[in-house]
């Protein structure tokens, strides 16, 4: 490996041994040096270590890299396991433990170790080996299943040859190394089917070797949360059996829940999964979210996932069904402004849209139809617009041009517009219904184009 640049890199490490030593760190015992080199074609400004938390990369810290690529991290592990540097795809997975010396060459892609770093060899040996299929799932080239799928025997024998000629050493990396490689290499086979591409196979596509792994026990423990993809395994996983097994899971607002359940038999990666994927996924703190809440809570077994849905809670309670609606304006067409308490009295159904979203232009005929058969009773129709400001004469040109009814509104900052942050909407079309008194609905009402949203406004407006 290249030398580290001695008047950066070098000095660097030399005052903060000197820190820690004052601090009464033992430098030899306790405290892990990683020596970088970063020899891509695009040198990063900085880069991060990440350690592992509960299945997935949590930034520890970052450094700035030099002009010749080099940096280096001196720090106290926090425990023996897997950490890793960079950013993922091209991130560098590393096996730490208290006093341990990594020499690390990284270009973006794979990465390389010291030679007599047993472990780290391993795993930079795999990352080699995995690479081909991995880039595929980072959109690197559009490879398609008529592609890849012929190269899998390949890459399964290569794994293979990678575990059976694994060298004894560590106990606890000879422990999960083996477990690392097999969920990895199930993860980004899954993976790779979920990933955007230009065509799809079908299931009767599928090479063997998928019903083969999806068959066989999976998370019968934790271990999986030792790994940087550990969530995102367990999620494209539960994924796959739900579409594998679509005929057992009927009600298809359960069956996201439903499907770990069944598939997932440790408590703590089912209960990760509910907390992750299904109890922090509300837009609103609703009658469904309160029964998924009280359904699903029995499966959160670690204080960790309890705080974490406790603290989502927080952020959505104040849109619960009964609660005063947080006020917002807007402007209409020709300058004026108004705000939702201007329409107290009367039943008001929102409709947060902008002229660039296709499924939000598909709702116009069925909010129109739905206008008409409203006609008479108190309920306010408000459109409102998150267009950006540049696009202004551009929304008032589409409100005339499709006889747009109703009040018609636009924002005046897109999705940081008070609607947006207030209501967390991050993706359009939103419709809320709020009642006669000002205080919220639903702010995740149904669409127009579906009965239901008639039947809500109906029995708020009586």
């Amino acid at each position: 490996m290249p030398p580290i640049q001695k008047r950066s890199i070098a000095a660097w490490l030399a005052g903060c041994s000197m820190l820690l030593t004052l601090c009464g760190f033992s430098q030899d015992e306790t405290i892990s040096l990683i020596r970088g080199r970063y020899t891509g074609p695009r040198i990063p400004e900085e880069i991060s270590l990440h350690t592992v938390r509960n299945g997935a990369p949590v930034k520890h810290s970052s450094v700035k890299v030099a002009k010749d690529g080099t940096f280096g991290f001196y720090f106290l592990p926090e425990y023996t396991g897997f950490y890793t540097v960079g950013e993922r795809g091209g991130a560098a997975r590393l096996y730490l433990s208290p006093g341990k010396t990594v020499q690390l060459t990284m270009d973006g892609e794979t990465y390389s170790v010291a030679a007599d770093d047993r472990e780290n060899t391993q795993l930079a040996n795999w990352a080699k080996a995995l690479w081909d299929l991995k880039k595929c799932n980072q959109m690197r080239g559009n490879h398609t299943f008529k592609e890849v799928f012929p190269t899998l025997p390949a890459l399964e024998k290569a794994k293979n040859e990678i575990l059976t000629g694994a060298k004894g050493g560590e106990t606890g990396f000879d422990r999960l190394f083996p477990k690392l490689v097999e969920a990895e290499f199930e993860y980004e086979l899954y993976h790779f089917l979920y990933m955007p591409r230009t065509i799809h196979p079908t299931p009767a596509e599928y090479p063997e070797i998928y019903q083969r792994i999806s068959s066989a026990p999976r998370f019968t423990d934790d271990t999986a949360m030792n790994f940087d993809f550990g969530m995102d395994f367990v999620s494209v996983y539960c994924m796959y059996q739900q579409t594998a097994h679509i005929a057992d899971f009927p009600n298809k607002q359960t069956a996201q829940a439903e499907t770990a359940i069944k598939y997932l038999p440790n408590e703590t990666v089912k209960g990760w999964y509910l907390a992750k994927n299904v109890l922090t996924r509300a837009k609103a703190y609703d009658d469904d979210y309160i029964a998924k809440l009280n359904q699903y809570r029995k499966h959160l077994v670690t204080d960790d996932q309890r705080k974490l849905v406790s603290d989502f809670i927080l952020t959505i309670n104040k849109t619960g069904k009964g609660e005063p609606a947080m006020p917002f304006e807007g402007t209409t067409p020709d300058g004026t402004k108004l705000s939702l308490g201007d329409f107290k009295g009367k039943v008001v159904l929102v409709d947060v849209w902008a002229t660039w979203c296709g499924p939000c232009v598909a709702e116009i005929p069925h909010l129109k139809k739905l206008e008409e058969e409203m006609a008479g009773k108190d309920v306010v129709f408000i459109s409102y617009s998150i267009d950006e400001m540049k696009d202004l004469t551009k929304w008032k040109a589409f409100v005339k041009a499709k006889k747009l009814g109703g009040v018609q509104l636009i924002g005046d900052a897109a999705f940081q517009s008070p609607i947006c942050t207030q209501y967390k909407i991050t993706a359009i079309p939103r419709f809320m219904v709020f009642d006669k008194n000002g205080n919220i609905v639903s702010v995740a009402a149904p669409r127009p184009s579906s009965p239901d949203l008639k039947l809500l406004l109906e029995k708020y407006a009586k």
